[in-house]
């Protein structure tokens, strides 16, 4: 599956690890490229923003540091919202308002 992930600190990063070594087709981003350096090293693709990140992806998940983060990842100029398929998932992990994931 083709998997997009966006966010790799602490907590992004092992999950994203675990989904590449699951054998998913894993894309990343993150606001530190070195951030992503494992994963690229293990065959992911890196991807410049969120928006280019969906357009690659069945399905995308987000670790990131708060509501105001997710909410420029995802609904931003270069957000998710506008590369997302029809039929594509998404799922936050991070800390998050549940207003702001009805939006």
């Amino acid at each position: 599956m083709k998997v997009g992930f966006i966010g790799l600190g602490t907590m992004g990063a092992s999950m994203a690890s675990n989904l590449q070594a699951g054998g998913h087709e894993l894309q990343v981003s993150d606001v530190r490229r070195e951030a992503a350096a494992p994963h690229l090293k293990a065959g992911a693709a890196w991807k410049d923003t969120p928006r280019a990140v969906a357009e690659g992806a069945e399905v995308v998940f987000t670790s990131l540091p708060g509501p105001k983060e997710v909410e420029q990842v995802a609904l931003g100029p270069d957000g998710l919202i506008h590369g997302m398929k029809k039929g594509a998932a998404y799922f936050d992990l991070s800390t998050n308002s549940p207003a702001l994931m009805r939006r």
